[in-house]
């Protein structure tokens, strides 16, 4: 078998997977890039479709976080806590969620003025959490979140077998390189639907292996700390396991904020409580409201005795494998560029409908070209 043969089997070979990846995961693409695109600006729908949930007249000075708390614990006696959002906006309010089960966990939204609960809603009772509930978890809560993964990596596959059977050979000339970036629309549909097809695939390529790369990294988080960690030389990350005296008990909610407060500037964007006896307080904060990629900082404290038991500061020399962990959601959300990084991000979520619709298209057609082909041959 000449060299030419040899590759034009293998390009048959590779076509074929490619096809068949497209045309199998081929909706579960477009549904996460519609979710995706919808995700983007989804926060600020939500907001839009529930302001009498989501905010409040500014009527002066807040209430400090134990108030806050206290309500909650009052109202919802037998719920835990796992975390609670600070209102950053004047009419913002205080979000706590309670119960580590996505499906079923409750959102407690709370008056930060008068600390009083204006309403509270499941995660899935959301249009913010509806969505995010179907992009990561795909209604199946752990397993979904895991065959996401493993999408993502086949997804990664057929994208990679896209870009080789697209590259032009060696020989091409100027020519084949300009008809690889350009649609014709006066050679006939199937032409059309293969040049829509190549273009929509192409001119995004790089930004659809991020979606897929940093969905592995959601999906398979400690295997892909371990590999880059590895890769770049990063030291693990601290583990913190306290060791209470027996009977020990915490210190006021607001004096472990005021402790984590004054570690570092910015302001307050989350306080994660402990699950745990051993367990430490962590508290977010950041510095500006768009560019997610180097702003944020988390404070680590002793809820026994308010020591600051950590301080990471992104803006500091970031060490490389912590730096590509930290990159992920701001690069999958669209979040490190503004307003403007968003709205291409919106529209990039929407090409996954193209590709799928002109190469299912384009397939059918040729399926249907060789059926009269096949029907005329008999006759």
């Amino acid at each position: 078998m000449t060299t030419r043969a040899r590759g034009g089997t293998l390009r048959r070979r590779m076509l074929f997977v490619h096809r068949w990846l497209g045309i199998i995961l081929g909706v579960y693409f477009v549904m996460l890039g519609i979710t995706g695109s919808l995700l983007v600006f989804a926060r600020e729908i939500d907001r839009a479709l529930n302001p009498e949930l989501l905010t409040v007249p500014p009527q002066g000075q807040r209430q400090p976080l134990s108030a806050i708390v206290e309500t909650f614990r009052r109202e919802y006696p037998d719920r835990p806590m796992s975390y609670v959002n600070y209102p950053l906006p004047p009419d913002g309010v205080f979000n706590i969620r309670s119960g580590p089960n996505q499906a079923s966990q409750l959102y407690v939204y709370i008056n930060p003025y008068t600390a009083e609960v204006i309403g509270d809603r499941t995660r899935i009772g959301s249009f913010y959490g509806f969505l995010m509930y179907l992009h990561f978890y795909l209604f199946m809560g752990q397993m979904g979140w895991t065959l996401n993964g493993w999408g993502a990596l086949l997804l990664t596959v057929g994208l990679l077998l896209g870009m080789w059977l697209w590259w032009p050979t060696r020989r091409s000339g100027a020519a084949v390189w300009k008809g690889r970036f350009s649609v014709r629309t006066d050679a006939g549909k199937s032409r059309l639907l293969y040049d829509l097809h190549n273009v929509v695939g192409v001119y995004p390529l790089v930004f659809f292996l991020i979606f897929t790369l940093t969905t592995l990294v959601f999906a398979f988080p400690d295997a892909s700390r371990r590999v880059l960690y590895a890769m770049t030389g990063t030291p693990p990350d601290p583990v913190f396991q306290l060791d209470p005296e027996p009977g020990a008990r915490h210190l006021p909610l607001d004096q472990l904020v005021a402790a984590a407060d004054a570690a570092i500037d910015g302001r307050i964007l989350r306080v994660s409580f402990p699950q745990t006896p051993d367990a430490p307080l962590r508290v977010r904060k950041e510095w500006d409201d768009w560019n997610r990629t180097r702003n944020r900082a988390m404070i680590t404290v002793d809820p026994y005795t308010a020591q600051v038991l950590d301080v990471y500061d992104s803006r500091q020399h970031e060490s490389p494998g912590r730096l590509l962990v930290q990159w992920a959601i701001p690069l999958h959300f669209g979040i490190w560029g503004g307003l403007p990084t968003r709205i291409l991000y919106f529209v990039l979520g929407l090409l996954p409908a193209v590709a799928f619709v002109t190469g299912f298209w384009r397939w059918r057609l040729r399926k249907q070209a060789e059926r009269r082909s096949r029907e005329r041959l008999r006759t």
